[in-house]
């Protein structure tokens, strides 16, 4: 896909993947539509980014409200806005805590942002992705949706849910000009993961993984995973028996 020309609705602007990848595809040529609740990153990040024939433009929302992204989107779509590639980041994590101290409302409050936002964006977005000569449904997964993890009940699951519907609508939009990525990072150098007490394996910087993300996207890639060892690590650990992952998992906190 040539980004150059593009119109990227992207969430989750305002901070670490999301505010490096606001650069890059500012710099391929791409107008801009950036979602974050804060506002004032958002306008300042736009005053720096390269200019583009139309203006870029942002909008305050929390991700987590049915209301705001409701508003939000019918915001753009009433303003006849061409939105050809939804770039759905934003994502929460929840820490690492054990499944004995499971808060209903937190995980709930996981879900809303780490899918059911991408869920609703979906739905109203796609009849104008429809339209469109070539458009793109790009979400930000995890590694960490490929199995359960230990102490991560509410984040992992709400990452494989992520894959599973990303998989799901690639399959239902086959024939059709919409492309259904699905990123899937590592530990990557965000304030998401800035309280992590944890061992973080090959830990990448938010330049570098921006960098791949927006080159993946150009190359349609259905799945953007990385780093690569800890990628082939996780695929590998999809196929252990059960019982032995599990037995192997077991504390590693």
């Amino acid at each position: 896909m040539r980004l150059n020309g593009k119109t990227v609705l992207l969430t989750g602007a305002s901070s670490g993947i999301g505010y490096e990848c606001a650069q890059r595809l500012a710099e391929k040529g791409c107008r801009l539509i950036l979602i974050a609740r804060r506002g004032e990153i958002l306008k300042q990040l736009i005053s720096q980014l390269p200019a583009y024939s139309e203006p870029h433009i942002y909008y305050s929302a929390d991700l987590s409200s049915e209301a705001d992204i409701r508003n939000v989107c019918q915001k753009i779509i009433s303003a006849n806005i061409p939105v050809d590639i939804l770039f759905l980041n934003a994502g929460v994590g929840t820490g690492k805590y054990s499944s004995f101290e499971i808060d209903y409302d937190k995980v709930l409050y996981t879900f809303k942002v780490n899918f059911f936002s991408i869920v609703l964006f979906v739905k109203y977005f796609l009849p104008v992705l429809k339209k469109q000569r070539q458009s793109m449904i790009a979400v930000n997964g995890s590694i960490a949706g490929y199995r359960g993890l230990p102490a991560s009940a509410s984040y992992s699951s709400s990452k494989a849910a992520l894959m599973n519907f990303i998989e799901s609508l690639r399959i239902d939009l086959w024939n059709t000009n919409i492309k259904c990525v699905l990123i899937s990072p590592g530990f990557v150098k965000t304030p998401l993961i800035a309280n992590n007490k944890f061992f973080m394996p090959f830990l990448m910087s938010v330049d570098k993984a921006a960098k791949i993300i927006v080159r993946g996207m150009e190359k349609e890639k259905p799945e953007i995973s990385f780093p690569f060892w800890f990628v082939l690590i996780a695929k590998v650990a999809r196929l252990l028996p059960h019982n032995f992952y599990a037995k192997i998992m077991y504390g590693r906190r």
